[in-house]
């Protein structure tokens, strides 16, 4: 339910995306009823999601802007300084419009919470976003998502981290961590991908 009175989704068609060396305006590629892999990255990398408050309004941001952009969750992670999202969009959601509410909503959500005045920028221009292939393709960013909080050096296995749906993808025999000694995820395969939903 959507307690916040500047509740709305956005209507911006235009999306952007930004590296060090270049920020240039692009055109999204829309795709109906398909799985999204996402990156979203805060400001000059601030480490905004260290901190449990912010990381629970993330997580409550996330869940209220699913039911202005419906989609189905398959797989995240939340870092300190980004996160990764493997999403099913469903008609008639478009990306842009999603990924612009999530960050304009947690935005203003914050500011209220922290009793914040003016503008506050938290996040990196743009997003990144991958539309998934084939089920080859779906597996490798599964285990992209899932060995990110390896990859930066959060933890040594992908079990130690809290703050992603891995340890739900062992309890339904898709990983097996007792066979990964280097923390590297071996995807097993499944033949019914059921959406899990991040609590």
């Amino acid at each position: 339910m959507v307690g916040a009175p500047f509740w709305r989704g956005v209507g911006w068609e235009q999306s952007y995306v930004s590296g060090p060396e270049i920020r240039s305006r692009i055109r999204r590629w829309y795709v109906a009823n398909a799985t999204y892999f996402l990156t979203v990255v805060t400001r000059d990398r601030q480490p905004l999601f260290a901190d449990s408050a912010n990381l629970s309004r993330l997580r409550q941001v996330l869940h209220n802007v699913q039911e202005l952009y419906p989609f189905r969750m398959y797989a995240y992670v939340f870092l300190p300084d980004h996160f990764h999202l493997l999403i099913l969009l469903t008609l008639p959601t478009d990306i842009s419009k999603l990924m612009q509410s999530l960050q304009w909503n947690y935005t203003m959500t914050h500011k209220r919470d922290r009793g914040l005045d003016g503008k506050v920028s938290l996040w990196q221009r743009g997003f990144w976003d991958h539309v998934i292939r084939d089920t080859l393709d779906f597996e490798r960013h599964l285990n992209y998502i899932h060995n990110n909080p390896v990859k930066h050096g959060y933890v040594e296995r992908p079990g130690d981290y809290p703050d992603s749906s891995f340890c739900e993808y062992v309890k339904r025999g898709w990983y097996d961590e007792a066979s990964d000694p280097n923390g590297a995820a071996e995807y097993l395969v499944s033949e019914s991908i059921t959406p899990y939903e991040p609590g």
